[in-house]
């Protein structure tokens, strides 16, 4: 059964299409999850965000009492998904729907009442504050620590890989508050101002030329008692809880796969400069048939992890598979169409003989990105391994 085919979902989808056609803004299409160059950029983002809550397309799954609709429809979350990524736009998973998650799960009443309503309204925007420069994807190797102190915490630590942090007004951090617990339990949830004194926020210029990612270093930032998100050394529930969504909203990406396979056909489709085509190639068809079948898959296991999750049926491994096949796909997809290009690949956004306005190569230099944001491929083949196929955990050090 393919779950969005039914008469009411696709009726949703036109109204959807149709909103995004009269009201998105014009935000440049770039591979990715990535930040804000400009701060009117920056401006347009929050206010489109707070139009989505609006209208009811982000946050339907809040409570009611901080503006949900109270009638979550795990289906109409997709499609939703599906029509901003066919329309181009910025992937609506981010840090700050993920600190919203946590918040609603997790934060204490005070928290709701102070940091949901400026999520809505897009006044406010978070970054997350998890990976650690020699932890790599072993988040639970961090070494940034929270020390008690009367009415709050010290914190001294470093932090990498964060998006948006620029940008962001508070900070979703993970830190150690207790070093004489295991590796998991010692671990705590904050929240933390990104203008706190002490902290200092370093931009990291990436292959693709943009600066999405930051390095955060905070000596001695003082965070209040109330700052603490969940319980006090229950941060790695709050972390795998977050992350799930945001590994979620990644292996969702359908539509994106779609659009990028009829970018490729119209690339292959026209003269590679010597007269011919890529098309005319019987391989050159046959890898684009594979690609098609690949992304049909995708899009089968989306719809299996959703009938699941309608079931209230939902297996450790869907949302590591979903993670996995996407992520690598679309991989697969740009080192690809870069080969199509030949000598050509080298030219990037700007050169005037550029194909596709550099559309190819802005996805290859981001595409590995994927493979890591949420989980490396690696740390996803284990989680299968071990959860779905009761394969031996792996030996740790």
């Amino acid at each position: 059964m393919r779950i969005a085919d039914d008469r009411e979902t696709e009726a949703f989808r036109r109204e959807v299409r149709a909103f995004l056609e009269a009201e998105a803004p014009d935000i440049p299409v770039r591979a990715g999850f990535r930040s804000p160059e400009t701060e009117e950029e920056d401006r347009v983002r929050k206010a489109w965000r707070a139009r989505l809550y609006e209208v009811g397309y982000l946050g339907a799954e809040w409570p009611e009492e901080w503006g949900g609709s109270g009638e979550w429809n795990p289906v109409h979350d997709l499609v939703i998904s599906e029509e901003v990524a066919r329309a181009g736009l910025p992937p609506l998973t981010d840090q700050t729907h993920l600190a919203a998650f946590a918040l609603i799960r997790f934060g204490t009443e005070e928290q709701k009442a102070r940091f949901l309503p400026t999520i809505r309204d897009g006044s406010e925007t978070w970054c997350q504050l998890f990976s650690e420069p020699d932890a790599g994807s072993d988040l639970a190797a961090m070494r940034t620590e929270a020390r008690p102190v009367d009415g709050g915490y010290l914190v001294n630590g470093q932090k990498v890989w964060s998006s948006n942090a620029t940008w962001a007004d508070f900070g979703f951090l993970l830190a150690r508050s207790d070093t004489s617990l295991d590796r998991h339990r010692g671990i705590s949830a904050f929240i933390v101002p990104m203008d706190a004194a002490g902290l200092e926020i370093r931009p990291l210029r990436e292959i693709t030329g943009t600066e999405d990612f930051s390095e955060v270093f905070m000596e001695d930032v003082r965070i209040e008692a109330d700052s603490l998100l969940g319980e006090r050394e229950r941060g790695w529930q709050v972390a795998m809880d977050s992350l799930g969504a945001e590994r979620s909203g990644i292996g969702a990406g359908g539509a994106r796969l779609r659009q990028l396979l009829d970018l490729m056909v119209e690339l292959a489709d026209t003269d590679d400069g010597s007269g011919r085509r890529p098309l005319d190639s019987e391989d050159v068809r046959q890898r684009l048939a594979s690609f098609a079948t690949e992304i049909e898959i995708n899009n089968l296991l989306v719809q299996l992890k959703l009938g699941r999750e309608l079931r209230g049926a939902e297996r450790p491994s869907d949302v590591p598979i979903g993670k996995l096949v996407f992520s690598e796909l679309n991989l697969a997809m740009a080192e690809y169409a870069m080969s199509l290009q030949g000598a050509g690949s080298i030219l990037t956004e700007g050169d005037p003989d550029v194909r596709q306005n550099g559309r190819w190569q802005d996805e290859f230099l981001y595409a590995r990105t994927y493979t890591v944001a949420g989980g490396a491929s690696e740390i996803m083949r284990n989680i299968i391994a071990e959860r779905a196929l009761g394969m031996p955990r792996e030996a740790r050090g």
